[in-house]
């Protein structure tokens, strides 16, 4: 059997333009924070840009929600794992337990384990950013303190952050599907096998028949 290399669109510009300006305002949440709290810095300056960034972020999360109800690739139905993928996701998790040594598995957009993950990640970004609005009011939610859910929300973030680069890495890596570049230029890569001597049938034409 031969392999036959597809490239097919998985993402449209308009999601990973979000995804990308989503990606960079949260890594400079994250280093503004840390600057404010652990260096010796110009605290009001980072705090203002902080909250300009935050305000900013907080435009393109709703633009993403706008792209969960539109049809497309960013359609919250592709975030659910379907009776189709199960095979995919525990082959996915077997290549995690592995750290790669395992086959990488294909998929079309969104890898089958995370898709419940990044649903939830937005969410927790919206609550994020809305906490964040709050601080400074006195309000308070199962006993924290704005401040203190803004922190522990930032925190799981973070996490999410971390081990999604790694992962991320460990796809490209060992996988052949350009799961990077599918991220910047929108394509991914599939291996389609094709059969090289396919079993030939044995075919009758009416006209013979007709002939006999």
């Amino acid at each position: 059997m031969s392999n036959n290399i597809n490239r097919v669109t998985v993402f449209s510009s308009a999601q990973r333009i979000t995804h990308w300006l989503i990606a960079g305002a949260t890594v400079f949440l994250l280093i503004s924070a840390w600057l404010v709290q652990h260096s010796d810095v110009d605290v009001i300056a980072w705090l203002d840009w902080h909250i300009m960034i935050g305000q900013a972020l907080s435009l393109v999360l709703a633009f993403r929600i706008y792209l969960l109800f539109k049809p497309g690739s960013g359609h919250w139905r592709l975030l659910i794992p379907t009776k189709e993928q199960r095979h995919v996701l525990l082959q996915t998790v077997k290549f995690y337990a592995s750290l790669g040594k395992l086959p990488c598995p294909d998929w079309y957009a969104f890898n089958p384990v995370w898709q419940p993950v990044y649903l939830m990640s937005i969410l927790i970004m919206i609550l994020t950013t809305t906490t964040g609005f709050l601080t400074g009011n006195y309000i308070f939610l199962a006993g924290f303190t704005m401040p203190e859910l803004h922190s522990i929300l930032a925190t799981i973030i973070l996490y999410f952050t971390l081990t999604h680069i790694a992962f991320v890495l460990l796809h490209d890596i060992k996988g052949s599907g350009a799961q990077i570049s599918a991220m910047l230029n929108g394509y991914k890569y599939f291996q389609i096998k094709k059969v090289e001597n396919p079993i030939q049938e044995n075919t009758v034409s009416l006209d013979s028949l007709l002939k006999k």
